[in-house]
């Protein structure tokens, strides 16, 4: 009788366990079909039963996301926005890495202003976002293409409309839709990274998916976005994505109270002449000194307030290299951080590793005004020093 029951009860679990597989499956179908609205009731059912599985809290977060974008009353909008915010959470701290996701967790429900159609591109690109949310592409691709046709100057329209031909499996589509949103603003990445996202996945060229990851970063390189295309592409490609090396030595000290004293460390071990290339480096910050005294104000004179710059790190950096070279200091006796110096320097990169590799905030605001007349030096620099191929990963 036992043994009966407990028979029974193992046939029991086991057709539950087979049902929410099949629950799961049919779940993730859908998503992988674009189809969240559809998928939302079985991930709220997968999600409640399984509260520890990330994976549910993560598809449930985008499924309210997009159950969100189907409604104009700011009340339904907030309702499932705040919905996807705490399974987004939920998902994040469980371990979800996903930046979408992450950025979910930290979004605002009442921030909805954005979702107010403002011209007749914005509507259509409105009515689009629906289509695309509910698994509709042929309309979605429709509406955005009468949004950027009803105001040029979008980029988010022809930007959505090749996502929405590269769900459909339509590259030239896309690619078309691709160099359009560039065109409207070559300085922003997401138009590049999603091209590569297409090529990678679809064009079987990688190469050329390596190209346009390399040119996201030279619009935004300091955005999160940015860099994600490029590692996946080195990740698949057994490559590595790691710019030179250089360890600098600290900048001068400013007092706060009087920024006019200022005080250079100086380590006594750098000085040792076992190391002829540390001599080199100690001309780092004086140099930085010198010109945040006399310098900076003359080349910012629009600037009220001190801040570090290019021009200041890359006449630091040059006079590190200008040392070294009267010092005679031979290569194999350069540490790695001055070896890797003195090659950016001779391949005229150095600027473009200060604004990708090594910038601050001050140095960063020095990046648009770069970029608008060194665009393929900078694509040069990332080719050449950055994406490595045949690299141990270790190193």
């Amino acid at each position: 009788m036992r043994r009966w029951i407990l028979l029974v009860l193992l046939s029991i679990g086991s057709a539950s366990c087979f049902a929410q597989q099949d629950e799961a499956a049919r779940a993730d179908a859908l998503m992988k079909e674009g189809k969240r609205i559809e998928a939302l009731p079985l991930y709220e059912h997968l999600a409640k039963t399984n509260p520890d599985v990330m994976h549910y809290a993560e598809k449930l977060a985008d499924c309210y996301e997009a159950m969100s974008v189907q409604f104009t009353d700011p009340a339904e909008i907030k309702k499932y926005r705040t919905l996807a915010r705490d399974e987004a959470k939920r998902a994040v701290a469980m371990g979800d890495k996903i930046v979408y996701i992450q950025d979910i967790a930290n979004q605002n429900p009442d921030d909805i202003a954005f979702m107010t159609p403002q011209s007749a591109g914005t509507k259509f690109q409105q009515e689009a976002e629906k289509a695309y949310t509910a698994g509709d592409f042929d309309t979605a691709l429709q509406k955005y293409a009468a949004a950027a046709e009803a105001d040029p100057k979008l980029y988010d329209a022809p930007l959505f409309a090749e996502d929405t031909a590269y769900v459909q499996h339509d590259l030239p589509t896309a690619a078309r839709w691709f160099a359009r949103a560039i065109s409207v603003n070559p300085d922003r990445e997401t138009a590049y990274r999603y091209w590569g996202d297409a090529i990678l996945k679809y064009g079987n060229d990688p190469t050329l998916a390596r190209e346009k990851f390399i040119q996201a970063i030279v619009a935004e390189p300091y955005s999160k976005y940015s860099w994600q295309g490029l590692k996946q592409w080195a990740d698949l490609e057994k490559a590595v994505v790691m710019a030179p090396k250089i360890d600098r030595p600290d900048g001068p000290v400013v007092d706060p109270k009087n920024p006019k004293n200022i005080t250079i460390n100086v380590n006594p071990q750098s000085i040792e002449k076992k190391n002829p290339s540390s001599a080199a480096w100690l001309v780092y910050a004086v140099s930085r000194a010198n010109y945040r005294n006399d310098q900076f104000q003359k080349d910012n004179p629009n600037e009220k307030n001190y801040r570090h710059s290019l021009k200041e790190e890359s006449a630091a950096l040059s006079a590190v290299v200008s040392v070294a070279r009267e010092l005679k200091v031979k290569p194999e006796e350069m540490d790695e951080s001055l070896r890797n110096l003195v090659e950016l320097y001779d391949a005229g990169m150095l600027d473009c590793w200060i604004l990708i590799s090594g910038a601050d905030n001050g140095i960063a605001q020095d990046y648009d005004a770069y970029r608008k007349d060194h665009r393929q030096l900078l694509h040069d620099y990332m080719d050449r020093f950055v994406v490595r191929v045949g690299v141990n990963v270790e190193q």
